[in-house]
């Protein structure tokens, strides 16, 4: 199912009349371009984040493993307590980036063309309007199912990236915790 994202720009009827029909497909193929970058994007992040989520699995394996180990050291081990609590929450953000996401087909299904209405729109007193003119308006129903599309993408990564960055900010405020506490510790 494909949620709703308004596009931010529309191609009207108008300018598909004036366009040419060369231009017309220069704007699809340039949308794709557009469309297959954001796509790219959100491959390159979840790839990132399945080995930074591999390196926290690790962190709390071994942190885990020094707190069930000295358990005689309560004081000692606080420091610890904070890197594993950073790590953990970092690992949490980290698991939203990598959990199932949703996902855009490209393209519109048979329904949402509505091929019949379309044949109807292009016979006027039962003849049928020429080829070209049949293109532009499907090239500007489709520059516009891709317009939404490239939104819906665009509107997906950056909500990642900011996961993303979530993640490193937890790991980073968890070492900083431990570091603060062990020197507290230190001069106490």
């Amino acid at each position: 199912m494909k949620p709703f994202v308004p596009p931010i720009y529309k191609v009207t009827t108008e300018t598909a009349f004036y366009l040419s029909l060369d231009v017309l497909k220069l704007f699809y193929d340039n949308a794709q371009k557009r469309l297959a970058d954001y796509q790219k994007q959100a491959n390159d992040t979840t790839e990132r984040a399945y080995k930074t989520l591999a390196i926290y699995a690790t962190l709390l394996t071994l942190l885990c493993a020094y707190v069930f180990t000295h358990p005689d050291l309560a004081w000692r081990t606080v420091p610890v307590w904070f890197l594993l609590a950073g790590t953990a929450l970092s690992t949490f953000w980290m698991m939203k980036v990598v959990m199932p996401r949703d996902y855009m087909p490209l393209g519109n299904t048979v329904k949402d063309s509505q091929p019949n209405e379309y044949a109807v729109s292009f016979t006027t007193d039962g003849e049928s309007s020429d080829d070209d003119m049949q293109m532009r308006l499907v090239l500007r129903d489709e520059l516009n199912q891709l317009e939404q599309s490239i939104r819906w993408q665009e509107q997906v990564n950056s909500r990642r990236v900011r996961l993303f960055g979530r993640s490193l900010k937890s790991i980073l405020y968890g070492i900083c915790a431990a570091m603060l506490s062990y020197f507290i510790f230190i001069f106490l």
